[in-house]
């Protein structure tokens, strides 16, 4: 059999097995679980569907606004190392989601982008992609640090003044970290200096690979982390939208406050995309009720609007996103020949 029938064969093979996961666990967490029916059943449940039907509307216009300030990111730092068609880089953020669907941290999203490269080097790719999810990561520790220091207060007696100096640390402990990652973000290109320094002897090695790090500027890096916080607030909103559309009343602050933290937390947890459906609804659950309580607000309905809005995000942007790329991971291509050719 000729090396390229191989290649071919296992490119083949590899596709349909991640196809295969990817259908199999969106079906066992949707359908065999029955999250997907407690949605559902949530929605025929309302007596005025009407009023709530903006929030709806809003909520899945939204959907491809996220995935396109997604794309317009990662196509915005790939184009260092490839040139990219504005359809292509979609596809590929969409051969993303549905890869990361059954991987931890969703590290599957640098594998299912990177592979519809045709010239870019895959190592150098994933790179890249990982610059993206740093300024994603930064924005949801910057807004969600903010919403810790607003929440605090709400929830806990800070009334004595030892508990004071305690938030006082805190709200300074937050300030630092925050303004730490933002200066290490805009000099990312310290990885390449001290790779430099601490691998010397493996230098030729990786240097080639860490020197994506020096690609971008301050401006540039700007740009990126301007794209991140669009898209933070894109997928934030929608949240907001769904908790009205499941009448919960709060307003448009506290929400946001609530929001950003939940974000925060299940960011910091380690998840499978699969399991993150059920993480981030009892994390949201919790934080709402602990806010609730604390305002000694009404809570009836709280945590069924709280995790069918939760659980309508996860289909939203994440699921049904999914169930698309399932289309395009067949046209990745994950083994290639010497010569560059796949």
């Amino acid at each position: 059999m000729s090396p390229a029938k191989v290649y071919k064969i296992a490119n083949v093979m590899l596709r349909l097995v991640i196809i295969g996961a990817t259908i199999w666990y969106l079906y066992e967490q949707l359908f065999a679980r029955e999250k997907l029916d407690v949605l559902v059943e949530d929605i025929r449940d309302w007596r005025d569907f009407e009023p709530v039907m903006a929030f709806w509307i809003a909520a899945l216009l939204l959907m491809p606004v996220n995935l396109w300030l997604e794309t317009l990111k990662w196509r915005f730092l790939v184009d260092k190392l490839e040139k990219l068609k504005l359809n292509k880089a979609f596809t590929a953020v969409l051969s993303g989601i549905s890869v990361s669907m059954f991987m931890p941290n969703r590290v599957g999203d640098y594998l299912g982008r990177v592979f519809i490269l045709e010239k870019g080097n895959p190592v150098k790719g994933v790179l890249i992609t990982m610059i993206g999810s740093l300024a994603q990561l930064l924005v949801t520790m910057l807004m969600g640090g903010l919403a810790l220091l607003f929440y605090l207060p709400k929830v806990t007696l800070f009334a004595e003044p030892l508990p004071d100096l305690f938030f006082a640390g805190i709200v300074v402990l937050v300030f630092v970290l925050l303004v730490a990652g933002v200066l290490l973000f805009f000099n990312i290109n310290l990885v390449y200096v001290i790779t430099k320094k601490l691998f010397p002897k493996k230098g030729p090695v990786l240097l080639p690979y860490v020197e994506v790090f020096n690609y971008y500027n301050h401006k540039q890096l700007a740009v990126v982390l301007g794209l991140s916080v669009l898209r933070y607030l894109v997928f934030s909103f929608q949240f907001i939208l769904f908790l009205w559309a499941f009448k919960l009343s709060i307003v448009y602050i506290d929400a946001f406050i609530l929001v950003a933290l939940s974000y925060l937390l299940i960011t910091l947890i380690p998840t499978v995309a699969l399991s993150e459906l059920g993480v981030r609804g009892s994390v949201s659950v919790y934080l709402f009720s602990a806010w609730y309580a604390a305002q000694q607000l009404d809570t009836i309905g709280l945590n069924t609007s709280v995790f069918a809005a939760s659980t309508a995000v996860w289909v939203v942007n994440i699921a049904f996103p999914a169930l698309l790329g399932v289309f395009f991971v067949y046209r990745l291509k994950f083994f290639r020949r010497q010569n560059g050719k796949r």
